[in-house]
């Protein structure tokens, strides 16, 4: 009974701790001549919040952050993507020309936007708080 208890406060501690938590993946991946390893960071800590972005102009990913005391970023446009029915919202990013999407997460990032790998390989890293 006393296991049961431990790991469900153990459960619900984690799961609200990494609500609040950002990640840090070192991500891994080829285009089939050539390997790349670089880390990418999704969310923010206790005080802040943070999208992820990637800028094809630069090939690097971008992030714009807020206090999470104050209201998130408001989208610079948004439209309708015709292949999924989804409206899309693009935000300006600090020292992009153009305004990009959130890459949400990694689960999210369905290609490497450096290579083009559909079977990149992510691997969490550190878990900013």
């Amino acid at each position: 009974m006393f296991r049961r208890l431990v790991l469900a406060c153990s459960i619900l501690f984690l799961s609200a701790a990494s609500s609040l938590a950002g990640n840090i993946y070192e991500v891994t991946s080829t285009d089939g001549k050539t390997t790349q390893t670089y880390q990418v960071r999704f969310g923010g800590g206790k005080l802040f919040d943070t999208f992820t972005a990637f800028d094809p102009a630069s090939q690097k990913f971008v992030y714009l952050e807020w206090k999470r005391s104050e209201d998130a970023p408001k989208p610079a446009l948004t439209f309708w993507d015709h292949k999924t029915g989804e409206t899309v919202a693009l935000y300006k990013f600090p020292d992009v020309k153009n305004p990009l999407p959130v890459i949400p997460s990694i689960d999210d990032m369905k290609v490497c936007p450096m290579t083009g790998d559909k079977k990149f390989e992510a691997k969490l890293t550190i878990i900013v708080d």
